[in-house]
């Protein structure tokens, strides 16, 4: 269990640290237990790139963990088992099913 990490475009930047605020571009799959469907983009009309700061907890575990793995422009796409998505509660809002694997293609713009 965990998360896969399956590079799309390679970066050249530095890797994030824990602690460090980092900004991503993200489209997350997996509406309804689809994998080819998207439940939320940051490039849909209307939304803008996504910031948190890394290691602390305040975005799920597979992006935790997954994202600091990555460098700076690297595009990849991150696969994660339900306890590194949203659990046995899922995200119902998002048609995030309760124990739903999700993949998430994530760009690293800053860090």
């Amino acid at each position: 269990m965990g998360f896969t990490k399956e590079i799309v475009v390679e970066g050249n930047g530095a890797s994030p640290k824990s602690g460090t605020k980092v900004t991503v571009h993200c489209t997350g799959y997996g509406k309804n237990n689809d994998l080819s469907l998207p439940f939320w983009s940051t490039k849909d009309p209307g939304q803008t790139t996504f910031s948190f700061t890394i290691g602390l907890g305040q975005v799920i575990k597979g992006w935790d963990e997954g994202v600091m793995t990555m460098k700076q422009g690297e595009t990849s796409r991150i696969t994660c088992t339900p306890d590194y998505g949203y659990g046995a509660g899922g995200f119902p809002a998002w048609g995030i099913m309760p124990n739903s694997t999700l993949i998430f293609e994530i760009e690293l713009l800053e860090c």
